[in-house]
């Protein structure tokens, strides 16, 4: 018999493509743009934080709201985005305070494809253990307990935003619950009204608050970019439902497909990190029974979102990691494995409580940070390691003239080269960092966040928002881009100059400036002769830990203005294609506009001795030294996994890479003619998953650019 669900999938899965919401239930979103623009010009001279928390609470209560007859969830809500005109507002007033030449700085690098330089609000965890615990409600009753003990004017401005954006979060609730009611939905309208006034019972209740609170957020202008520890925050309620007999368990694996469901027909851009399994406490492993069902419902959906991030460590139970590993196996690659004891160890070197440790998420992509307790910003700035061997070579600039560092001359040697290289990293990084921090100083007069702050502890006790501080830990994001390619660079230098003695820097310079144009010969040995990295080789591997301790060095013990550090991040996402294509060509034998290696991993066809030999290499490196995340691609071909044994292939993976030091590492499991194929048909190839990067895509909606990228490293492991 086909469940309720796969009867309505198809249009749950479009529900938001249009959303339909109630034309009764409140203004269209001219009028409501228009009133909000009218509020704020009559409040203009309230604290922002006071104004951007009733400009929300008149959001949640007059937008349009929307119910789905054939849905168990509802969180259609209007009026998302019409924030953004204040928060470009005040960006625009807060960043006349930045000095011109400073912004300069930071447009040229970004337009140089050097490093990019911002405030990251997008990458949040709220506490999701408070939003559960408490519910709307509780959470407007501790910021109002806070409130009369509070003794300064920005606390009490503060605590005050908190209350009325949870007041008005209450409000949303009881008008779904009314709209349901009206509707002839009972059963929604007794979650809505459950929810509104005390905290969740039911597992629909919890996942229905939690959509809400998610649509709340994201309205506030933060993206929610972890649901939080979900096995952990979701399994009591689980259980509390099977031991009443208010569900079976088939009955809530059905309610997790229409909830996950939600995210998948949203479409986030990047999607939204759920994270299963790892310690619970000290020496308890939290996986459970929800971990399982999760997994299920992951393998029979078969989707690209939600994304989601397996936490292991020694003492995972091998059932738990097989069920992982199979679903990879089987092509739903939308999970990345994480490392506990490294985490943990990095963790406790930028100096986080022990009590903290276990509730670490994965935020955004891969980025480490503790759930409800910290603002990792992960992307606070984000760069590319390769641009400066362009400054190397042209005297500080790039290759078209535009002055990305320090004069110098052309280095005699590999070594000089190898100096000069770091010397040009070092005053980039200087400017990059003192961008940033300009940046981040006028936070709070950008973008408060009263509603994602009030879930937070710290916050509440400290009377500061999350753009003030207000968390326990503050730190700011460096992603760097590109490792193989510049470990490729030294090492084809010191093969072509030093080595071998093919040519001299200069003549090696001038080469690059014609894009290897007439220097044919030279290329090859560069590409061919010269040590790589990501193949287990000693040469080409210390050159990688040289770079990656300067990195460290250099970028976790630089100060933020939030009283934290910047953080060191050894990922690219996919900008390992936008910052190759500003990139001119690099000595390892790549053409300029070519992409950067991703990750942690090879450069696109270097990888020649397999998956052990990338693993070892990226191993090598100290890796809890990168705590704004360190990642791995492995890409195998499906018969390297096929049969019965397949799954314990990957968990063996796992375990070694684990125990070697690696921190997260992701698969895919591809075949160079299958994607040919999809290429040529792609009609019949829509199923075709690959792990672009911190997320998954149908291989068929890829760039001609990225599917050829992905059929190159395929056809490596042929």
């Amino acid at each position: 018999m086909e469940s309720r669900f796969e009867t309505v999938r198809t249009r749950l899965e479009q529900q938001y493509h249009p959303m339909v919401t109630e034309p009764e239930s409140g203004p269209d979103e001219k009028t409501l743009k228009q009133e909000l623009e009218e509020y704020e010009t009559r409040h203009q001279d309230k604290p922002l934080i006071r104004l951007k928390a009733e400009m929300l609470a008149l959001l949640l209560t007059r937008g349009r709201i929307g119910i789905d007859s054939f849905d168990r969830f509802s969180d259609h809500l209007e009026g998302k985005g019409l924030l953004w005109d204040l928060n470009n507002k005040c960006r625009k007033a807060a960043e006349s305070h930045i000095c011109a030449t400073m912004l300069q700085s930071t447009r040229a690098f970004g337009d140089g494809g050097l490093f990019i330089s911002q405030m990251d609000q997008s990458h949040t965890s709220p506490d999701w253990y408070a939003v559960l615990s408490l519910g709307p409600a509780g959470l407007r009753d501790r910021a109002l307990a806070a409130l009369e003990k509070a003794n300064d004017q920005e606390a009490k401005d503060f605590l005050a935003a908190a209350a009325c954006v949870f007041e008005a979060m209450r409000k949303l609730i009881l008008r779904f619950a009314a709209l349901a009611d009206a509707r002839q939905l009972p059963e929604l309208a007794e979650t809505m009204y459950a929810i509104a006034d005390r905290p969740p019972e039911t597992l629909r209740q919890a996942l229905q608050l939690g959509l809400i609170y998610d649509t709340c957020q994201e309205m506030e202008l933060e993206p929610v970019r972890s649901q939080g520890t979900f096995d952990q925050l979701y399994v009591p309620f689980l259980r509390h439902d099977l031991e009443r007999g208010i569900l079976t368990r088939e009955e809530a694996k059905e309610l997790l497909k229409f909830y996950w469901t939600k995210f998948y027909a949203q479409m986030h851009p990047n999607g939204k990190n759920f994270c299963f399994g790892g310690l619970a406490s000290p020496g308890v492993d939290g996986c459970n029974e929800l971990t399982e069902l999760c997994f299920e419902v992951h393998r029979e959906l078969n989707r690209i979102n939600p994304k989601l991030s397996f936490r292991v460590h020694k003492g995972t139970p091998e059932k738990n990691l097989l069920q992982v590993a199979e679903c990879v196996r089987t092509g739903r690659t939308a999970v990345v494995f994480s490392n506990d004891e490294v985490a943990f160890d990095m963790f406790r070197r930028r100096g986080k409580e022990e009590q903290d440790l276990c509730r670490y998420v994965l935020i955004g992509c891969y980025e480490p940070a503790i759930m409800g307790r910290e603002m990792c910003c992960s992307m606070a700035a984000w760069g590319n390691l390769v641009k400066p061997l362009e400054a190397v070579l042209n005297n500080g600039c790039t290759f078209d003239g535009v002055r990305l560092g320090p004069e110098c001359s052309l280095p005699a040697d590999a070594k000089e080269f190898e100096a000069e290289y770091f010397r040009q990293l070092d005053a980039m990084l200087t400017r990059v960092m003192e961008n940033t921090n300009a940046h981040e100083r006028v936070w709070k007069e950008i973008n408060p966040s009263p509603l994602l702050s009030g879930t937070m502890r710290d916050c509440i006790e400290s009377g500061r928002d999350v753009s003030d501080a207000g968390t326990r830990y503050n730190s700011s994001g460096v992603m760097c881009c590109g490792l193989g390619t510049v470990v490729d660079s030294l090492m084809a230098v010191k093969t072509l100059v030093d080595d071998r003695k093919l040519c001299t820097v200069a003549q090696l310079s001038d080469a690059l400036h014609r894009n290897w144009q007439g220097a044919a010969p030279l290329r090859q040995q560069a590409l061919k002769r010269s040590p790589k990295w990501g193949n287990n080789h000693p040469e080409a591997d210390a050159a990688g830990q040289r770079i990656v301790e300067f990195l460290a060095k250099k970028i976790n013990r630089t100060p933020n203005t939030r009283g934290g550090t910047f953080q060191l991040g050894l990922w690219s996402i996919d900008h390992n294609f936008t910052f190759g294509k500003k990139c001119a060509a690099t000595p390892d034998g790549r053409f300029a506009g070519e992409p950067l290696s991703r990750n942690l991993g090879a450069s696109i066809g270097m990888e020649k001795h397999g998956p052990l030999a990338l693993m070892n290499s990226a191993a090598s490196l100290d890796q809890a030294e990168s705590p704004d995340g360190a990642v791995l691609d492995i890409l195998l071909h499906p018969s390297a996994v096929s049969g019965p044994d397949g799954a314990k292939v990957i968990a063996g993976l796992v375990r070694g890479y684990f125990a070697s030091g690696g921190l997260a590492v992701q698969f895919n499991i591809l075949d160079a003619d299958e994607l040919r194929e999809a290429q040529k048909e792609p009609e019949k190839h829509s199923d075709v998953q690959v792990r672009v990067c911190g997320w998954n895509s149908r291989f068929i909606d890829l760039s001609p650019e990225e599917q050829d990228a992905f059929i190159r490293q395929a056809e490596v492991q042929e």
